[in-house]
């Protein structure tokens, strides 16, 4: 057991700097597409909207992005929880970049004029798993434009 957790650790600290970038906005583009599917009508609006905040976030391309979504979608798909997503967002990012991160998923949720009942609890979850506070969540809220 021992052994096999040595070896974990040596392969995570061998991985280039890319594959754990990579972990990251792909955990962040998991928990943007997860709002965007929350309320069961994948919208253009809010497809864009995601297209936007990770090619802002992580500098990427169109195609980067595309290919972020789709890997992302998979995931989602696959996922029994949110929690593999938020555990390496909070890894990959100081509390003030997780409450920016909050805000563009209440955008995300914004994007197509509305946001779901369902996607605010969603969110909701989201801000706790990311060790962000009530009063965090309802600042991202209202940073974002939900009234």
């Amino acid at each position: 057991m021992i052994q096999k957790l040595k070896q974990m650790w040596k392969k995570a600290a061998e991985s280039p700097v890319d594959d754990r970038q990579h972990e990251v906005s792909l955990a962040v583009a998991a928990l943007m597409v997860e709002i965007m599917r929350m309320d069961g009508q994948l919208q253009d609006t809010e497809r864009n909207e995601i297209i936007r905040r990770l090619q802002q976030r992580f500098a990427l391309d169109v195609a980067e992005v595309d290919a972020l979504i789709k890997q992302a979608t998979e995931k989602v798909e696959q996922a029994l929880d949110m929690h593999q997503f938020t555990s390496v967002v909070v890894k990959g990012f100081s509390t003030d970049e997780r409450l920016t991160i909050l805000t563009e998923l209440w955008a995300v949720a914004l994007a197509d004029g509305h946001v779901d009942p369902h996607e605010e609890q969603i969110i909701r979850r989201m801000a706790d798993l990311m060790g962000l506070h009530h009063t965090q969540f309802i600042q991202a809220k209202i940073a974002a434009g939900v009234a």
